[in-house]
This record gives C-alpha cells, sequence and structure tokens, in this order.
C-alpha cells in the first residue's frame, strides 16, 4: 500500500563552509542545516549538503537527511537522500529513503517523493510511502 506524506518545513540552522575539493577554480561547499517540519511528516531534519556552485548563481547539490519525528501516528526515525539544483531563486529536487535507515515505527519504510525550496526559510517535502 502506497501512501503520500505532504508536508512543510522552515530552516532553522544554516552553517555552510568551503568544502576541502579541487582548487581549479571550483566552487564546493558543504552545509549542515536543520529544518522544522510539520504536516503530514512532523518533527525535525538535520542534513548535511555537498554543493557545487557555479559562476551564474546557480549550483547542484547532494544531501543525506535524518527525520526524527512522525508519520500520523507512527513514530521514529528514517533518513532520505536527496538529489537537486538551485536555479537562483528555488532549489527541487527529488528524495528517497534509504533502505535500513528507519528506526521504530519506521523499521520497513520504502519511499521517494520531492522537494521545492524557494529562495528563503520556507519549503515543501512530499513522500511517497509504505511500511
Amino acid at each position: 500500500m502506497s501512501n503520500v506524506a505532504a508536508s512543510s518545513f522552515t530552516v532553522t540552522s544554516w552553517e555552510e563552509q568551503p568544502f576541502d575539493g579541487p582548487s581549479d577554480g571550483l566552487k564546493i561547499t558543504q552545509a549542515i542545516v536543520t529544518t522544522s517540519i510539520t504536516g503530514d511528516i512532523a518533527g525535525v531534519g538535520s542534513v548535511i549538503y555537498i554543493m557545487k556552485h557555479q559562476e551564474n548563481g546557480m549550483a547542484n547539490f547532494i544531501g543525506l537527511q535524518q527525520i526524527n519525528g512522525s508519520i500520523g501516528n507512527l513514530k521514529g526515525s528514517f533518513a532520505i537522500e536527496q538529489n537537486g539544483f538551485f536555479d537562483g531563486k528555488e532549489a527541487k529536487g527529488t528524495c528517497v529513503v534509504q533502505k535500513g535507515s528507519g528506526t521504530g515505527d519506521f523499521t520497513n519504510l520504502n519511499g521517494q517523493g520531492e522537494f521545492t525550496a524557494p529562495m528563503g526559510k520556507e519549503g515543501t517535502l512530499n513522500l511517497n510511502y509504505s511500511l
């Protein structure tokens, strides 16, 4: 059985610094981000991003996020892998639940979804999942 969880998130902290990568003019950074999640998924998310910035203000990024909280009456934690692109105004991407990452009621959680985050602190996360 597949379910859809629609949620919003607010960035509560963002710490970004240069990543110790190539020195050939590429700008690569890492960011540690904390979010507050509300809606069908409720809780706290902690994510680390690696971002490759372009000269035009755009960026590609990957991230791994640990979510601690609930979906309805189910409680526990799980990790999602994120892959996305920032076009200078909005970040968009896809995510997939990391198999075997769930704890509590999420030990058999599977799923994939998408997220958007316009410039600022607010965004959305939609996850199609099964248990």
